[in-house]
């Protein structure tokens, strides 16, 4: 069996967390933080394939700190998922650090997959 990839989720709410965790460790080898500050210490550890992040959390937004992703770890896969996924802040983070997908809260399982696949 093909190892897993590793896929790092950031939610300021532990609820999202643990449900994310649930919903895809049987595909992916999740690993969690509660914010944007704990995900990008784990990165300065820890490789990982792909990020998925919330935008709008106290402190650093996931915008904010997927655009030091795209900097620090070009080759890494970036999400953001937001409430307000048509937001332009959203659009206009997509468009200018290349951002790989968005999605809207509450996510969709399947389709996060495909983005992530995609």
């Amino acid at each position: 069996m093909a190892e897993k990839k590793k896929l790092l989720y950031v939610d300021d709410e532990v609820a999202n967390l643990n449900v994310f965790r649930i919903a895809f460790k049987r595909r992916y080898q999740v690993t969690t933080a509660g914010s944007a500050e704990e995900g990008l210490e784990l990165l300065k550890n820890e490789k990982f394939d792909i990020i998925v992040c919330d935008h709008r959390m106290p402190g650093m937004t996931g915008v904010e700190m997927l655009q030091i992703v795209r900097d620090e770890y070009p080759e890494m896969k970036t999400i953001v998922i937001s409430e307000y996924v048509n937001d332009e802040i959203i659009r206009e983070a997509i468009k200018q650090f290349g951002l790989d997908g968005s999605m809207g809260k509450p996510w969709d399982a399947e389709e996060l997959i495909s983005i992530i696949e995609g």
